[in-house]
């Protein structure tokens, strides 16, 4: 995505702070875009997140007597400061997405999502959200996976995103979520089998003799896997999992857009499930998280769409999963969290493409 053509104020005319170097005056001007009136009289910043891709913060603020009545505290997303991390985010344009997103999608996608004050790029691809702070919600956690209940309402959300923008992706409107790769976005058969031998090799004493075989057969037919098929595009986020989450008892609310873009609905489906549970509790509950999707998407009004052409389209993105452990984990920062979550979802992965006997898929 070339910020040369990009839509106009979306490029800030300064450079994008660093949370250490966010100012009252910084604060004050965002808020002021979101419409409050307010003067910041003192200001503490808690870093409290380091991800593969950013670093996140929470701002306490104090206002002056006379502000409009605006949020106590907030989270602050800026970009990562890992020079691989850095390429990755630029290469696949993830801050301009994730910018983009706020500012032209959020309001339309039917799915909860944080409150935005204000969201920045620079020229550089520095960038910077000012989202509303959740706490108390409890953050999803990977390893552990979702309870039933939380994973019922994480695919209702995903099918009312999706039906938001069902069949959208020829529309010009659009355009600038389309990767341009062939079956998953972002993923081509270049990255697979460029990053599959240093993960085997990274990995090598940790990974399983089935996990070898299901990724060794990707490599060598990825280009079945990512052979054009006629099926609905809508707009789907692609990382659509428990630590992307916040649940409290009344909503579930779904983070991190960086990686959003036009694709096929099943992904984010089949990489939510396949990864959100171990592989015995996943067969018990899968029919049931199915069965809700298709249910919400029907009654968010998408039609034309059959339960099968779904179940194909699930049982071929079983493999969604595999591409974004091998890939992300030698694509962005390495950190000893990554490493196990990674390993986590190709476990988990490998195992629902087993399942359903998806290998067969590359040999057609």
């Amino acid at each position: 995505m070339n910020l040369a053509n990009a839509p106009a104020g979306l490029v800030a005319d300064r450079p994008v702070p660093r949370p250490e170097n966010v100012d009252a005056a910084w604060i004050e001007t965002m808020l002021a875009g979101a419409g409050y009136s307010v003067a910041v009289a003192a200001l503490s910043v808690e870093r409290i997140g380091t991800g593969q891709l950013g670093d996140t913060a929470r701002f306490r603020l104090t206002y002056a007597p006379g502000s409009d009545a605006a949020p106590a505290t907030l989270i602050g997303k800026f970009s990562s400061t890992d020079p691989t991390s850095l390429d990755v985010a630029a290469t696949w344009s993830l801050y301009t997405r994730e910018v983009r997103f706020y500012r032209e999608l959020a309001a339309k996608a039917r799915i909860v999502v944080p409150v935005c004050y204000g969201a920045q790029i620079d020229a550089a691809g520095g960038f910077a959200l000012l989202l509303e702070d959740l706490a108390p919600a409890a953050p999803g956690d990977q390893f552990k996976g979702l309870s039933d209940r939380h994973a019922e309402r994480a695919v209702r959300e995903a099918a009312r995103l999706h039906a938001a923008f069902w069949e959208q992706g020829e529309s010009a409107e659009y355009s600038w979520l389309d990767t341009e790769a062939g079956a998953q976005p972002f993923y081509t058969p270049g990255i697979f089998r460029s990053t599959w031998p240093g993960f085997r090799d990274r990995y090598d004493a940790l990974l399983s003799d089935r996990q070898r075989e299901v990724c060794d057969a990707l490599a060598e037919g990825y280009d079945v896997y990512d052979r054009p098929r006629p099926r609905p595009r809508c707009i789907t986020h692609n990382d659509f999992r428990p630590d992307n989450m916040l649940f409290d008892d009344d909503r579930l609310v779904v983070v991190d857009w960086q990686s959003v873009a036009l694709g096929a609905g099943a992904v984010d489906v089949a990489y939510l499930i396949g990864g959100g549970y171990a592989p015995e509790a996943r067969r018990a509950v899968e029919p049931v998280l199915i069965d809700a999707y298709l249910d919400e998407l029907g009654g968010q009004g998408v039609t034309g769409y059959s339960r099968a052409e779904f179940e194909a389209d699930y049982r071929h993105f079983t493999f969604a999963g595999i591409n974004v452990a091998v890939g992300a984990a030698m694509l962005v920062q390495r950190t000893e969290r990554g490493d196990q979550m990674f390993l986590t979802m190709l476990d988990r992965h490998v195992s629902h493409v087993l399942d359903h006997d998806a290998l067969s898929l590359l040999r057609e």
